[in-house]
Order: structure tokens, then C-alpha cells, then sequence
């Protein structure tokens, strides 16, 4: 009984537990968690070659860390996989979203629509294409369409404004 074998084993198994937690913040596709095992179990034997006693009791204390370790190693995985994403904080609604409000909006033209150009729809800039016309820069247009980011818009005036628009849904894909 050397007690070398019982302070070389206790610190190899110290080792792999480390190694262990290690992987939860290193990706190492299983090298590390291999690695961690393997000192744990050497770790082991050396515990056993210094006695029987000392190799059960060591399994024994493996048993009750080595599930809290993992849940926590785990726990610490997704706790930095969730930080690891793009913050979604400031996120806006989907650009979609945001365009098919302007659905029958008058808008007055800041860029001449040759036949794409820019559009002021209540203090919001819009990428826009007229329906086939040019159009000269402030000329009030009509938002017709909205197809994904596409915005179609047509000359309109100022007085429709004021009135609705009637819009047949289009199903079309």
C-alpha cells in the first residue's frame, strides 16, 4: 500500500473532471470527454492498486459527482450556445411584416422612379418600383402591391389620399 498510488490516482481522476467541464465550453467533437474519461478510469485503477477499500470508496464518491458535474457541464453548454446566438433584442418586425402595412399608402417620390427608385410613405423610406412608368422625383404614388420586399406603386394624387383602397387578395405563388 503506497500511498503515491492513492495521490496519483485522486489527482488523475481531479484531472478528468476538469478535463471534463473543459468540453463544456471548448468544442472538441468528444476529444476532451474521451481524454476526461480515460484519466478518470486510470485514476481509478490507481486508487484500486492501493487498495480495494480506497478504489470502491472512490467509485462510490465518482458516482455521486460525475451526474452533478455533467448536468452542470450540460447546464453551461446551452447556457453559452444561447449566448453564442445573434442578439434578438433590437430586432425589429420582419421586414415582410413591416412593408405590407404600406398597402394602399400614398407616398411622394424621392428619387425618380426609373422605374425602381426611393418613396416617402409617412416619413418611412422604401425601396420602390413603379408599375412599368417612369415617375419624376416628388410625384405622389400609390403603393398597389407588396410581394415579400417588392413594392409596387403607381401615380396617384393627392386627394386619394383620403379615401380607402379597395385591394383583392392575392393568393398567388
Amino acid at each position: 500500500m503506497d500511498p503515491q498510488y492513492l495521490t496519483f490516482g485522486i489527482g488523475l481522476i481531479c484531472a478528468g473532471l476538469l478535463v471534463l467541464v473543459a468540453e463544456a465550453f471548448v468544442i472538441s467533437m468528444g476529444l476532451l470527454t474521451a481524454i476526461a474519461t480515460g484519466l478518470i478510469i486510470i485514476g481509478v485503477i490507481f486508487c484500486f492498486k492501493y487498495g480495494f477499500w480506497a478504489g470502491m470508496a472512490t467509485m462510490l464518491v465518482l458516482s455521486l459527482v460525475l451526474p452533478v458535474l455533467l448536468v452542470w457541464a450540460l447546464a453551461l453548454f446551452r447556457k453559452n450556445m444561447v449566448k453564442a446566438r445573434p442578439a434578438e433584442e433590437g430586432v425589429d418586425l420582419p421586414e415582410v411584416t413591416r412593408l405590407a402595412v404600406l398597402l394602399g399608402k400614398i407616398g411622394t417620390a424621392m428619387t425618380d422612379l426609373s422605374p425602381a427608385g426611393l418613396v416617402n410613405f409617412e416619413g418611412q423610406r422604401v425601396d420602390v418600383i413603379s408599375q412599368g412608368l417612369l415617375l419624376k422625383r416628388g410625384s405622389w404614388v400609390k403603393c398597389i402591391l407588396v410581394e415579400g420586399s417588392r413594392v409596387v406603386v403607381i401615380p396617384a394624387d393627392p386627394v386619394d389620399a383620403a379615401k380607402p383602397m379597395e385591394i383583392e387578395p392575392n393568393f398567388e405563388f
